[in-house]
Order: C-alpha cells, then structure tokens, then sequence
C-alpha cells in the first residue's frame, strides 16, 4: 500500500515549518494506528507518503477503508487547508527485501503508478489484489485498463465501493464494510453513466464553438497576424529552412517563440513583428502594426509571406486544454472528451501537444483530415490516427448515478 497527501506541496505552501510538522505529525497520528490494527508493516515514510507491506490482500484493502474512513471525520467541518486528504493504491506481488527492511521490484513500481492516478479519499487497487482478496468483505467496482509509464503491461484498476461488490448477486443486497452502517435501499436504477462514441455533427459543432471562442480571445487581446498584403522583404539566406523551436512565451506584451539556435520571432499585441537571427546579426526582419515589413539593412524585396501566428495559437490553445482538462471549451459544451484511444485514459502531455499541431495538417489540406472522420470505421481523424486519441461522449442515464461514476466515466 502506498498513501500520499493529496497536494500536499501546495496546501503546506503558505505553512510555517511548526504548522507542516503539525500536519505531519496530525497524518501519522491518524494513519499508522489503523495500518497496526490490520497487521500492516511500515516499510518507510517518503515526505507524506506512507509505504506498507501486508501479508493479506483483504487486510490491505480493509486498512485503506477505514483510513478513509478515519479522515473522513477528522476533516468533517474544517477549513481545506486543515483538512487531511489522501490517495492510496493498493497491489499484490513478489518483492525483494533490502537488509534495512526496505522493498523493491515490480509491484512496488506498480503501486507507485496507480497512486499516481488514483483520487483523493479513494482506494484504488489493481486486478492482482481484486483476485486475491475476500470479495465478499470488499465492494469494488472496475476502473479499466491503464498503461503506466515503465510498464509493458496495461494493468487493470479497480476501486473500493460502499456498494455491491464484482460477483455478487445483486438481489443479496448492498455489501457493508466492517465497522460501517449498512446504506439505505436505493431504488433500482438503470445502468450507470457510460461512453459511446462521439457523432460528426456534434464534434463538428464542438469545432465551431472552439473557433467562435478563440476568435473572441483573440478580438479580445487584440492579437493580429501579417496578412496575405503585407510587404516583406527578406533575403535568401536570412532565415533557417528548418528552426527547432525552444521555448514559446505568450504575455501580456505578446508571443515570443524562441529557436535552439537562438532565433527569435517576437509579435507584439498590436501585430509588431521582430525576427532576428544570430548567425546574420547584420539583418533584422521588422513589422510595424501598421503593416509594412522588411530587413533594416534594406536587402532585395522577395515574395509576399505572412506568418501563421493565429493557427499557432490555435494549436496551443487545443494543446493545452487538452493537456489540462481532457476537452477543449467546445468539447465541455457538447459533452465530448479525448482519450487514449487504446486505455480510455486521459492523453498525455505528449499526445495532447501532438494531436493539437497535427490538427493543423488536417484542416490545411482543405480540412480532409476531419472529414476523414465521416468514412473512417472508428470516426477518427487524421490527428486522432497519429496521435492514438479518440473522441468520446458522455452519455447520461435516465437515472442519475453517483458523482463518483459520473467522473469514471
């Protein structure tokens, strides 16, 4: 078993050392006599994580329960930053042991992924503790498939319900923890809140939202780019073929996109641009707002160019929404969510980034890549195809399920 504090570095940010050592001292206090109830072993303390070993499954899951349990009233009526809040992970597996009692291998590198994922005041645990445990005294419910960093493996998740338990027959009634009440009867309800595939249309009218919404941002910061009239005098050899970008600034001023080679292109909110190259230091490219454009060192007049700062924008708009919240504000009105398109988890950073400046692709030949969805036998566009992403609705039920279920699924 592996615990945590959730946000911890955050919550103890504006703490004194007094205050962080009282909340350290408050979380062993409340943590560790309930692991020696359950016959748990302390392996080690990692900052505000908590390693135990076990020698039952049941007796892991049970502990994590009533972990839970205990915070759940320690926190009840205190403000959020007094309030204690963890993440455990539970699995099962060989590990080798050091001569200082310390664990090692497989399935310690497993609890630490499933940790990472797993949700404040819950239990998670992976199907290796699910097939060993007593599944009459533990209620659980499937997560899915994941696919952990390190691991080859996808190792399916599950986590701890106050409900009827995987396998149990439902006219037995709602399985009750040790120690707790037994839940009022709920009324019989329809299947809970589930994914299906997302329509063209409604992804279509997701993209015209997100257009609509980036538009207004943009109108509102007054961002511009060069358009197809604006005059450029530039040299052959001025500017790289091919720039590796370093690192992409947007402020209060405007954006500024560095290279590796330090070339740097800086655009303004009025839609000034200055690009300057070190390996020309005597030419320096400049656009007023006003439009006009060419080199101060007065180099031959070449063809017309404009730069695509609006499509770059757009990308890192995409990008970053979906890196952070799983759907971009269109999406969120249309109830649509990308995915990992092989695990159902959320994408991360690096097929988020993908995906977004892959779309680009798409809609520059004549917008084929997202009409490539309409024939496409699991309806993915060309940057879902590379990115290995896929676009989900979130379907409700009649009958309302728990809020729970609601962000499982």
């Amino acid at each position: 078993m592996l615990t945590d504090i959730k946000g911890f570095t955050s919550k103890t940010a504006g703490f004194s050392r007094a205050q962080t050592q009282e909340m350290l001292a408050k979380h062993r206090e409340l943590v560790l006599p309930v692991v020696e109830r359950f016959h748990g072993r302390l392996v080690k303390t990692i900052g505000d994580a908590f390693l135990v070993a076990f020698d039952s499954p049941t007796d892991a899951v049970l502990c994590g329960v009533e972990i839970q349990t205990v915070l759940r009233g320690h926190n009840a009526g205190k403000d959020h930053p007094q309030k204690i809040e963890i993440r455990i992970a539970i699995n099962a597996g060989e590990v080798a042991i050091h001569d200082d009692g310390d664990i090692y291998g497989d399935a310690v590198n497993i609890t630490s992924r499933l940790e990472s994922i797993a949700e404040a005041g819950e239990v998670f645990f992976t199907e290796a503790v699910y097939l060993a445990m007593n599944k009459k005294e533990v209620p659980s419910s499937e997560i899915g498939y994941r696919q952990f960093k390190g691991i080859a493996e996808k190792i399916k998740v599950y986590r701890v319900l106050r409900e009827t338990p995987i396998g149990a027959n439902a006219a037995e009634g709602p399985a009750v923890l040790p120690g707790t009440e037994a839940p009022p009867a709920a009324p019989p309800r329809a299947a809970r809140q589930d994914e299906c595939p997302a329509g063209f249309w409604r992804r279509l009218i997701s993209l015209l939202l997100d257009a609509c919404i980036f538009a207004m941002v943009l109108n509102t910061l007054s961002l511009t780019s060069c358009g197809p009239n604006v005059k450029v005098r530039s040299g052959e050899t001025f500017l790289p073929k091919k720039t590796a970008v370093d690192q992409v600034a947007l402020g209060s001023a405007g954006l500024t996109i560095k290279g590796k080679n330090g070339e740097t292109i800086a655009i303004t909110k009025a839609g000034g641009v200055s690009i300057t190259n070190p390996a020309h230091p005597e030419g320096k490219l400049l656009r007023t707002s006003g439009g006009e454009a060419g080199f101060d060192t007065g180099l031959r007049d070449g063809d017309k160019k404009y730069a695509p700062v609006k499509m770059l924008l757009w990308a890192l708009y995409c990008a970053i929404m979906l890196w952070r919240f799983g759907a971009t504000a269109g999406m969120m009105v249309m109830k649509l969510k990308v995915v990992d398109a092989a695990t159902g988890a959320p994408l991360g950073t690096d097929k988020a980034f993908l995906r977004a400046f892959f779309s680009l692709v798409s809609f520059s030949a004549a917008g084929l890549g997202y009409v490539w969805a309409v024939w496409e036998k699991d309806k993915l566009t060309w940057h879902d195809l590379l990115a290995g992403s896929k676009i989900i609705m979130l379907r409700k039920n009649t009958a309302a399920g728990t809020a729970q279920e609601r962000r499982e699924a």
